[in-house]
């Protein structure tokens, strides 16, 4: 039996605003790490404006009622300390990582940016500009497109679908009076929770936070609820991109969400297939078949769902074969299940993994931003071990059966339509689209 990995003292505490702070007293190297993150993200975005959230996240350190964009920088760099910004399908993040002697001056920072930002309309316009720049350029990145044309077409209407970042066109279309009124209706306190990890004292940490999150106000209103995802239909995507030798490749199917017990299962079974090097998909695509250099599979899980997807990529000539031998390994391994060998191969490399996604203080405010967002219990992590050991070879045949793209999935390939879109029809009902579309 694998031991328990034993996590620091943490304290928890709900501010009379609603602001949760979660405080892990990590000893050793002077440093804190900081995170602040509001719920909902990207799936908050409204029709036609997608990437408005990842636009006021990124705007929100441009200045506040105290301080210009400017200042917030030269304040940043001249304690030492890192500030990023991000969004996801479920959430905003800001982190700051810093030595733990200006962990004043950080709270003071965040609790700022998220209270009291003025996003001024020149900073706005100049962020909004620099992303579409970015988006525009992503055409010429086959991987990423391939990414969101996968999104798309696995999550339909969903907001999931939407890439985080936006597009061309819908990031285009954000002004001012978007960003002022988003953070408006859901950057809240009650909405929102701060972790915060390092060689600090629980009753100190707290008492900075009440001080300098105190002016953070916010009318009450509970975030609109998400429909749970459903599985896509049965498509074949062929996004038209002529200039290119190589086609990327997804498989997606229904997956699972974040707290569902087949969670486990869920990352024995993937990791069996086409986790690894040694994984059954690298086996039959790379050694036996030298269709590709690298091929990975795995569940992609958020609050209200997820998918299983394929990554993969090989010369256009070999697109229908990649997308054949995926699916007939996933098929057998949906049949046998993992033989003994593979199972305590690929349980140990798991067990081996995750002690190493702790190691810094980041990566631990990042693991209990997690459990905070998706209501997880700490055992999450002490217990990660033994819950990867208790995976059974019946339960990852089970899961694959459930879950892998057997009958309902979405083929997605991004190439040159006229040498690939014929060959990939015994997949399924073929619909092409201009790469343009995906960003």
């Amino acid at each position: 039996m694998s031991p328990s990995i034993a996590l620091p003292p943490i304290r928890r505490e709900t501010l009379p605003g609603g602001l949760r702070v979660i405080v892990a007293e990590r000893k050793g190297i002077p440093l804190a790490a900081v995170r602040l993150v509001l719920r909902g993200g990207a799936s908050l975005d409204p029709s036609g404006r997608s990437g408005l959230s990842h636009l006021v996240a990124l705007a929100a350190r441009r200045g506040t009622r105290r301080h210009t964009g400017e200042e917030i920088d030269l304040a940043i760099e001249s304690i030492g300390a890192e500030l990023g910004a991000g969004v996801d399908e479920d959430a905003s993040y800001f982190g700051l990582s810093a030595p733990v002697e200006v962990l004043p001056r950080c709270l003071d920072v965040l609790a700022e940016m998220a209270g009291s930002p003025t996003f001024p309309a020149r900073e706005v316009d100049r962020l909004r500009r620099r992303e579409v720049a970015a988006l525009a350029h992503d055409l010429d990145e086959p991987g990423v497109v391939a990414d969101r044309a996968m999104l798309a077409a696995g999550y339909g209407s969903h907001p999931y679908a939407r890439s985080a970042e936006g597009t061309v066109r819908s990031l285009g279309a954000v002004r001012r009076p978007d960003v002022a009124g988003f953070h408006q209706r859901y950057y809240r306190p009650s909405a929102a929770f701060l972790v915060v990890v390092g060689a600090v004292r629980a009753d100190e940490v707290l008492a900075l936070v009440r001080r300098r999150f105190a002016g953070w106000r916010a009318a009450e209103r509970p975030l609109p609820p998400l429909p749970p995802t459903s599985a896509p239909r049965t498509a074949v995507v062929v996004v038209d991109k002529p200039d290119v030798t190589q086609s990327q490749v997804r498989i997606a199917s229904e997956g699972f969400a974040r707290r569902s017990p087949d969670y486990y299962p869920g990352m024995v079974a993937s990791a069996v297939l086409g986790g690894g090097f040694t994984s059954r998909l690298m086996e039959a695509i790379r050694v036996n078949r030298g269709l590709s250099y690298g091929v990975r599979s795995r569940f992609a899980t958020s609050a209200v769902g997820g998918l299983f997807f394929v990554s993969t990529f090989t010369k256009v000539e070999t697109t229908a074969e990649i997308v054949q031998v995926t699916l007939d390994e996933t098929a057998r391994f949906c049949a046998e299940g993992p033989s003994a060998e593979e199972l305590e191969r690929t349980q140990s490399y798991l067990c081996g993994l995750f002690p190493l996604s702790l190691e810094t203080h980041d990566q631990l405010a990042e693991k209990l931003a997690d459990l905070e967002l998706y209501g997880l219990d700490d055992s999450e992590v002490g217990e990660f071990r033994e819950r990867v050991r208790a995976v059974t070879p019946d339960q990852c045949r089970e899961v694959g059966r459930r879950y892998f793209p057997l009958e309902r999935r979405v083929v997605v390939a991004v190439g040159p339509a006229r040498a690939i879109a014929r060959s990939l029809e015994r997949f399924g009902p073929v619909k092409v689209i201009p790469a343009r579309k995906m960003v």
